[in-house]
């Protein structure tokens, strides 16, 4: 039985992650590498970091696979209130970081590492919602409990907001929302939850920080006219296009990106790191890139589609919504799509809180298929 049962690992799932994940070592190490950088080695300090960060995380997601998928249902609410913890934790002894000067709070610091409260709170109450969105003892999804799994998202979405965070706010609406499609929302109901979002949006604008409005105004300008803001918040969406229009069919090099290797493209380990390997790689490489993010997002709903209930249906297309959305959102900023919002592009940005959880909600995955199967003693 224990032979049958792991014939059901997805090792394609392993295959693009283990990818994803090397590349994105490989373009750390050449965004963060001192210049000139003339090879591999030594590898820069950031990469050591995202290596050591991902075979812990490749441990993780081996680890969590091994557990019952169905015990984090039981435990979903006091998962739930660890995760809220952790929220008003790190708005209180919290540190900022790239955003540090308008006053943010992300990080709590553990010494040798800097725990992103809101990553592990995504995973915590995603399951939180499966298990609500999941129950049918009451037929078809009711109204309320519909608005019960919207009561349980709006309190993290406040307390990342304040952080203030909006792009990992809107990972959270996100994930709802995708759950709530999956689990089967009348249309009436639907309607009325956007009639309210627009009701609601002229407030979430009042309480944006002034730079999260100067990006989202920015990003309006760039679609007429990108190079008018070239040394203002334009910055670095201009150097961003550059860096992948210069990168042609198949790249400079690696090691030979100008734009990050000379400074031009700022932030590259984390926001702009797609820039990077697009200059570097050229559109060859990019492909690529894309390629196992496809792969990786449809062997999930695949998952999904072979769950035997819905709790872990619902899960696993929570954790597909999740890396969807990141990376969406991270690609949109770097082809100057979307606004920049400061998302790392699941496996290959830097970003070790964001590896490992997102290995973790894999490892989740994987447990679906694992215990899929019901057996008989």
């Amino acid at each position: 039985m224990r032979e049958r049962r792991w014939q059901q690992f997805d090792f394609v799932i392993i295959a693009c992650v283990l990818g994803l994940v090397l590349a994105g070592v490989a373009m750390i190490h050449s965004a963060t590498c001192a210049s000139p950088c003339t090879g591999l080695l030594p590898p820069s300090s950031y990469a050591i970091r995202q290596g050591v960060s991902a075979a812990v995380g490749f441990g993780l997601l081996v680890g969590v696979s091994l557990i019952d998928y169905r015990i984090y249902r039981v435990y979903a609410f006091h998962l739930y209130g660890f995760a809220i913890a952790l929220l008003v934790l790190v708005l209180v002894i919290g540190q900022g970081g790239a955003d540090a000067d308008y006053g943010s709070r992300r990080w709590i610091n553990l010494g040798a590492f800097d725990l992103q409260t809101s990553e592990v709170a995504k995973v915590a109450v995603l399951i939180t919602l499966a298990r609500v969105l999941g129950d049918k003892h009451d037929g078809p999804l009711s109204f309320k409990r519909l608005m019960a799994s919207l009561g349980l998202v709006v309190v993290p979405i406040a307390l990342v907001f304040v952080e203030p965070d909006l792009g990992t706010s809107l990972s959270f609406l996100m994930i709802w929302a995708t759950l709530v499609l999956v689990a089967g929302v009348r249309w009436r109901h639907a309607l009325l939850l956007f009639v309210g979002g627009a009701v609601a949006a002229p407030l979430v604008w009042i309480g944006m920080k002034d730079y999260m409005r100067e990006r989202l105004v920015t990003f309006l300008g760039t679609l007429f006219d990108l190079e008018h803001a070239a040394f203002d918040e334009g910055y670095n969406v201009l150097q961003a296009r550059i860096s992948i229009g210069s990168g042609g069919l198949f790249g400079r090099g690696y090691l030979e990106g100008t734009q990050s290797q000379l400074g031009f493209l700022r932030i590259t380990q984390s926001d702009f790191i797609f820039s990077a390997a697009a200059e570097e790689l050229g559109f060859i490489g990019a492909a690529f890139l894309f390629c196992l993010f496809v792969m990786l997002l449809f062997r999930l709903t695949r998952a999904a589609d072979m769950s035997r209930d819905d709790f872990g249906r619902l899960l696993t297309f929570g954790v597909a919504a999740m890396i969807l959305f990141a990376a969406v959102a991270n690609l949109g900023a770097n082809l100057t799509l979307l606004p920049v919002t400061g998302i790392p592009l699941p496996f290959i940005s830097y970003g070790r809180t964001s590896l490992l959880t997102n290995l973790a909600a894999l490892g989740i995955v994987q447990s679906v298929l694992l215990y899929r199967l019901k057996y008989r003693y």
